[in-house]
């Protein structure tokens, strides 16, 4: 005679609950690491972006010998976003007494998710800074204020 426990298939309530317990603890130990590689390559598109516009920049500045379209006006750059950053000159063109400088900004447009932003400038040199007190939303075809509003800078190329 057959046993009728003998045709019985799938997982008893244990063995579920056990595989899904070691599938939490690999989401837990792989998200800060996946999230960590977005942010980072996210900046790494931003940091490409600023490297391109700094090549074209110095470009302008061969053919101009400045980097004012005007005195009161920057050149235009040829990228000025990525998905998840918006790209402009730090600083007035106006109150920039020296034509041989400039410094390019990238600020993520979510700067609650990312608060770091990333610059470079005439020098090529390229610094990441912690936090800004720059805002995609600023009405101005410029960031705002000098180097005073980002906050721990290193750097990070050259």
């Amino acid at each position: 005679m057959l046993r009728a426990d003998r045709f019985k298939s799938g997982f008893t309530l244990i063995e579920l609950m056990l595989a899904l317990a070691v599938f939490a603890i690999l989401v837990v130990i792989a998200l800060p690491s996946y999230q960590y590689y977005i942010r980072k390559t996210r900046l790494n598109q931003a940091q490409n972006a600023l490297l391109l516009n700094a090549q074209e920049v110095e470009r302008f500045y061969s053919q101009n010998l400045s980097f004012k379209s005007n005195s009161t006006t920057w050149m235009p750059l040829v990228q000025t976003e990525t998905d998840h950053f918006c790209i402009r000159f730090q600083g007035n063109p106006r109150g920039t007494n020296n034509q041989h400088q400039y410094t390019i900004k990238a600020v993520a447009f979510d700067t609650n998710r990312e608060p770091r932003i990333i610059k470079i400038n005439q020098d090529h040199t390229v610094m990441l800074c912690a936090s800004s007190s720059s805002s995609c939303t600023e009405s101005t075809p410029f960031f705002s204020g000098g180097s005073s509003v980002d906050r721990q800078c290193t750097v990070i190329g050259s």
